[in-house]
């Protein structure tokens, strides 16, 4: 039961803190229709082959465990990172990815079911239902939040057709627990989906955030 309830959690990208080991939770912004934002410079991301969950490809091409990788996407790296408060629902603005990790925040630490799932597209929102219908996930998720009063967001990227959110909770000095949070437009609104979930690069992104480097390019 405990491994079925966390395997649906991870598939959600919960974003209680301390619900799920650090860096499980996978939040994506996918633009449908391949809208592309724009985004000013570049962020190159460096980590070490062994803290990479997809390591192989490194090591198929002659990189050792303790060899430094890099990626570099189209971002911006926020110094300091931006706090975003809670925000109520009647005052959300989900133009931006910004808005739409504000509003996601605000949702969970409200509780608001109905808000939780209004922030994910379409066609995932029947499957969440039943994911916050575990009342013990549920409980774990308000007590997580319960302490937190903002999300810190430390940098956007562009991966493909996608925005990658990296952001922390509470800490704005601790990227161990970091998250790389995942978007979609859709009808306007950028909205949450686990369509990255596996994807190598995220991955990277995650590996990088965590335990890594990052450094803006203009």
């Amino acid at each position: 039961m405990e491994i079925a309830r966390t395997g649906r959690a991870r598939a959600f990208g919960l974003l209680a803190p301390g619900l799920l080991a650090p860096g499980l939770l996978v939040i994506a912004f996918l633009a449908l229709g391949a809208v592309r934002p724009a985004l000013a410079g570049e962020v190159v991301f460096q980590a070490q082959v062994r803290n990479l969950g997809y390591p192989k490809p490194h090591l198929d091409n002659g990189k050792k465990f303790e060899d430094t990788v890099e990626l570099v996407l189209p971002g911006e790296l926020f110094d300091p990172p931006r706090e975003l408060s809670v925000v109520a629902r009647g005052q959300v603005d989900q133009t931006t990815p910004e808005g739409a990790v504000r509003s996601d925040f605000s949702a969970w630490k409200a509780d608001d079911a109905d808000w939780i799932k209004a922030n994910f597209i379409a066609g995932e929102q029947a499957a969440l239902a039943q994911f916050l219908a575990d009342s013990e996930i549920r409980a774990s998720s308000k007590a997580g939040f319960a302490t937190l009063d903002s999300v810190f967001l430390w940098a956007v990227v562009r991966h493909e057709d996608y925005v990658l959110a990296l952001i922390t909770y509470g800490q704005v000095d601790d990227r161990s627990r970091g998250m790389t949070a995942t978007l979609i437009q859709e009808d306007g609104a950028w909205k949450r989906t686990n369509v990255l979930s596996g994807d190598a690069t995220l991955d990277f992104v995650w590996s990088a955030f965590r335990v890594g480097e990052m450094t803006a390019r203009p």
